[in-house]
């Protein structure tokens, strides 16, 4: 690939994903933000374009409240992910494919304990166009929210409970791949469909205990 695809797995990946959360509740006082984030990188399995099955790691995290009451309300913001494609997947669809760059949107899901709905959908995070920079290395590819990402808000269980958020099994993009030996160059958009690897925690650190 070339460095203009490199650029864009590192918008994807960022695949460290970064969730903040914005108290947002009546009644109930704001807190301060801190970071949250996953304990581990996380191997997904992604289908990928002309080559088919093969690995990618993500990363996440996310800025939210420090203390949140029973029954608060508070949203998601400043989302950003991470998703690093492996140097032998970079260099097999740069030198098999021609593609050397990406573009489009992420979709991800987050598993909520301790609080309402039990699962986030958040939508539309924006991959920015981004491109290879070395074809024999790792490509970081990174997404981040824009203002057409939807992030529900979530609501607080009773006092005394943890709230913890896991990163989803699945999560899924339409990208447009950039091919340095074709007319058009950008061609897709194309469904980019992921499935995290058995034996891993995707789950978001601290938790939240509910006030």
């Amino acid at each position: 690939m070339s460095r203009r695809f490199g650029r864009l797995f590192a918008g994807m990946a960022t695949t460290s994903m970064v969730l903040g959360l914005t108290m947002a509740g009546a009644g109930t006082a704001l807190a301060a933000d801190q970071a949250y984030s996953t304990t581990t990188t996380l191997t997904y399995t992604c289908n990928y374009p002309l080559i088919g099955e093969n690995l990618l790691d993500v990363t996440a995290t996310f800025q939210g409240p420090d203390a949140v009451s029973g029954g608060g309300t508070f949203q998601a913001h400043t989302v950003t992910a991470v998703a690093t494609v492996p140097a032998d997947v970079v260099s097999a669809l740069y030198f098999l494919g021609g593609i050397d760059g990406v573009r489009g949107t992420a979709d991800a899901s987050v598993a909520v304990s301790g609080g309402s709905p039990a699962t986030v959908n958040v939508t539309d995070l924006g991959v920015a166009e981004q491109f290879v920079a070395d074809p024999n290395a790792p490509f970081p590819v990174n997404a981040a929210q824009t203002s057409s990402t939807v992030v529900p808000a979530i609501t607080a269980g009773a006092t005394g409970q943890t709230l913890t958020a896991s990163l989803g099994e699945t999560f899924s993009a339409s990208l447009d791949f950039h091919y340095t030996n074709a007319t058009p160059e950008w061609q897709g958009p194309e469904a980019f469909d992921c499935t995290l690897n058995d034996g891993q925690t995707p789950a978001f650190s601290p938790s939240l205990t509910i006030g």
